[in-house]
């Protein structure tokens, strides 16, 4: 039911990286379809790493790397930016 781990923190990545996140964005970045990229954006949602629905509007990033990391702590402490 959850996405592969991988493509979850590419998406986490684009969001950090671009303060804002889309569907389309992450349809392509990712290279995936509709569907999918919808799917990772609800959970990142889910996570409240990013802002609700806002019509066409991309959606807002929340959290930084840093939060994400002391909420989630998904123990790739590689992060230096």
């Amino acid at each position: 039911e959850h996405e592969s781990d991988d493509v979850f923190q590419e998406a986490l990545r684009i969001a950090f990286d671009h303060q804002q996140i889309s569907i389309s964005m992450l349809q392509r970045r990712l290279k995936v379809g509709y569907s999918r990229a919808a799917r990772l954006i609800d959970q990142l949602e889910e996570k409240q790493v990013v802002g609700g629905y806002e019509g066409s509007k991309a959606r807002k990033v929340l959290m930084g790397w840093d939060g994400y990391q002391s909420i989630f702590g998904n123990g790739s402490g590689d992060q230096d930016d």
